[in-house]
C-alpha cells in the first residue's frame, strides 16, 4: 500500500486531514483482503479509496454468505479477511491457520417500533418487552444470539415462536423474520423488530416505525459488543510481519477517519470492489453520516480486547453452544 501524504483525499478526507502512512508494498507478493459487504466492508473503505494497481494489496467485498469460502478449504484466497466473530470462531478459533488482529465493528443493531411510549435505554426497561412479539432479523445469527444473550444478561424469559412454541405472556416473544425488507414492516404484526443498519435507516425514514433501542447500549454501553474481527495468515504474519503491523496502524487511522469522509464515497468505495453486476449494500441514497456512526466502526487491537471478545463467546455459548467456538490464546495476534 502506498504512502498517503498529508492524508487528502478530494471529496473523501476533509481538507488538512493528517492520514497516516500506508503499510508499504515490501515484496512482489501480492495481500488478498476479503470482507463482506455492509458494516464490514465500511471498516475498509478508506483504505479501498486508495487502493491502486501497483499498491500490492487486492480487495475484495463479497455477499456476506461468501466470506466463509475465502478462509476455509487447503489453500485459504484470504491473507487478510474481515468475518463475524461467531463465523471465525467457528472456522479459525485454534489458531492453527489465522490469527485475530483486532475487532473492527461493535453493533449495528437497533429496536424500532410504531410506540414510542417505551423507550428501552437500559437493562431494567427491557421487562416490558414480557408479553410483547419481537421480529428479528437472522435470529441463528449474530442479531438473535446477540438480542438473547442482553435478555439473558437482564434476567428477563424468551423463547423463540415457532409451531411448536405458542405465543407466552410470560415471555419475550421472538420472532424469525427471513425477508427484513419485507417483513419489516408497521402492520408486520410485531410489538417490535430487531433491525440492521442501513434497514434502520430505511425503516425509520420511509414508514411509522422509530427507533426504541440501542442494542449495543444495551449490551455493552458506550463499548458495544465485538461483533466483527479481521484476521491474518499466520503464514502472512511469519514472512511479513512489519507489513501487518504497518497495517494494523494504517486501518485503525482509516477507521478514524471515516467520520469526516463524505459518505457518497465511502460508499462508492466499497461498491468498486464488489463483482461486477452486485447491488452494495450501501449506497449514496442510504449511506449517511448518521447510519456510519450506527455502525460503530471502531478498531481495536486483539490484544486489548481479548477478555471482551472471550466474554462474548461465553455469552453466546449459553444461549447457542453451536453457534460458537472458545477461541485459543494463539488465535489473539498480540503486537
Amino acid at each position: 500500500m502506498k504512502k498517503v501524504l498529508n492524508g487528502l483525499l478530494t471529496g473523501v478526507l476533509c481538507v488538512g486531514m493528517t492520514f497516516g502512512a500506508l503499510a508499504c508494498k515490501d515484496t512482489d507478493e501480492e495481500v488478498s483482503i476479503y470482507m463482506p459487504d455492509g458494516a464490514p466492508a465500511l471498516s475498509m473503505a478508506m483504505l479501498m479509496s486508495e487502493d491502486t494497481a501497483d499498491d500490492g494489496v487486492t480487495y475484495h467485498v463479497v455477499k456476506g454468505t461468501a466470506v466463509k469460502e475465502s478462509v476455509t478449504g487447503e489453500t485459504p484466497k484470504a491473507d487478510v479477511c474481515v468475518l463475524p466473530l461467531n463465523l471465525a470462531s467457528k472456522l479459525l478459533g485454534s489458531g492453527n491457520t489465522y490469527q485475530m488482529l483486532g475487532t473492527v465493528t461493535h453493533g449495528n443493531l437497533y429496536l424500532l417500533s410504531t410506540d414510542t411510549s417505551t423507550v428501552y435505554e437500559s437493562t431494567s426497561s427491557l421487562s416490558s418487552l414480557i408479553g410483547k412479539k419481537v421480529g428479528v432479523i437472522e435470529i441463528a445469527s449474530i442479531p438473535g444470539l446477540t438480542l438473547k444473550t442482553v435478555l439473558n444478561d437482564a434476567d428477563v424469559a424468551w423463547q423463540v415462536m415457532s409451531v411448536e412454541n405458542a405465543y407466552d405472556e410470560q415471555k419475550v416473544n421472538l420472532v424469525p423474520i427471513s425477508d427484513p425488507a419485507t417483513g419489516i414492516s408497521p402492520a408486520g404484526g410485531c410489538d417490535l423488530y430487531l433491525a440492521a443498519e442501513p434497514l434502520v435507516n430505511a425503516k425509520t425514514t420511509n414508514t411509522s416505525l422509530a427507533l426504541v433501542g440501542d442494542v449495543q447500549k444495551l449490551y455493552g454501553g458506550e463499548d458495544g459488543f465485538p461483533q466483527a474481527v479481521i484476521v491474518a495468515k499466520n503464514s502472512l504474519i511469519e514472512s511479513r510481519e512489519k507489513w501487518v503491523n504497518d497495517f494494523i496502524g494504517d486501518l485503525s487511522s482509516s477507521i478514524e477517519n471515516l467520520s469526516t469522509a463524505e459518505p457518497s464515497d465511502v460508499a462508492a468505495a466499497v461498491a468498486a470492489h464488489l463483482p461486477e453486476g452486485t447491488t452494495p449494500t450501501f449506497t449514496a441514497a442510504n449511506l449517511t453520516a448518521d447510519v456510519i456512526s450506527r455502525c460503530s466502526i471502531r478498531f481495536e487491537s486483539a490484544a486489548l480486547c481479548k477478555a471482551d471478545v472471550n466474554a462474548f463467546i461465553q455469552k453466546l455459548t449459553l444461549v447457542d453452544s453451536t453457534a460458537v467456538s472458545v477461541l485459543a490464546d494463539k488465535f489473539f495476534y498480540n503486537v
